[in-house]
């Protein structure tokens, strides 16, 4: 076979050559449109789709979004795991991120959470109220009360405060269900397993709590502020669209919508 002339050499060459850098020069650009990983507490998941829908249909943007709770994020953030976004429902994750210098910044204060008390109809009838509900606790009536984790979640704490104030905790520490975040905690009062749960505002509004159960607000001054703060955990453009598309009118009123102040 006779040999190419040099001309048609430097030719296939240079279409190779091209070839290698257009490809990965594609490759880098799709690596940096990837969706970003966002980490939200548990208590959000209703509001949030429906705000991250919004923003989807608006952007065309994909999202990444993890739900679960925010001490267990923040132990991935700081063993060096990856993410974008955090949406704490504890806002001193973000404070101690931020001290450990993890985060450029504190971020912002996007939502301030309430607890309500729900209570099984099976246990309970229409005309239960706070007063006949702390009365039970005192005998044994109830056998079975779902709370979140106090050492992972604040709405755990908060309900472990208030009830601290209603009974001698010892007496009922035996009859407390820990869920690891507010998600598993609804998950045992969706199951039936427990007579009594303390909840996220907005977790009692799934429509099967509300057919099953009686949903009692718990007043304010009952348990510390709860203050969920977010902060960027990268320079992703879309995670910083979605941070800022987060605090919008539009999106404040989703989070009103659902219990938050």
């Amino acid at each position: 076979m006779l040999p190419l002339p040099k001309t048609v050499i430097h030719k296939i060459l240079c279409c190779v050559v091209v070839a290698f850098f257009s490809s990965t020069l594609l490759a880098s650009a799709q690596s940096s449109q990837k969706e970003p990983i966002i980490l939200a507490a548990a208590n959000i998941r209703p509001a949030l789709e429906e705000i991250a829908q919004n923003y989807q249909k608006q952007t065309r943007h994909s999202l990444k979004i993890i739900y679960g709770s925010s001490g267990h994020f923040y132990q991935q953030i700081v063993n060096g795991g990856k993410f974008d976004l955090f949406l704490s429902a504890d806002e001193n994750f973000i404070d101690r991120l931020y001290l450990a210098h993890q985060i450029p910044d504190n971020g912002v204060i996007y939502a301030r959470g309430k607890l309500a008390l729900w209570l099984s109809r099976k246990a309970f009838d229409a005309q239960t109220d706070l007063n006949t509900f702390q009365n039970a606790l005192k005998g044994p009536r109830i056998t079975k009360i779902a709370i979140a984790n106090p050492a992972l979640a604040p709405y755990g704490k908060a309900s472990e405060q208030v009830l601290r104030q209603w009974t001698d905790w010892p007496s009922i520490s035996h009859r407390i269900i820990l869920g690891e975040s507010v998600g598993q905690a609804a998950q045992f009062a969706l199951s039936g397993s427990v007579q009594a749960a303390l909840l996220p505002v907005s977790l009692t509004m799934h429509p099967e709590l509300q057919k099953n159960g009686i949903i009692l607000p718990i007043p304010d001054p009952l348990y510390a502020p709860i203050l969920q703060r977010m902060s960027l955990l990268s320079q992703h453009e879309v995670a910083i669209s979605f941070f800022q598309f987060l605090q919008n009118n539009d999106s404040k009123r989703i989070w009103k919508k659902y219990g938050y102040e």
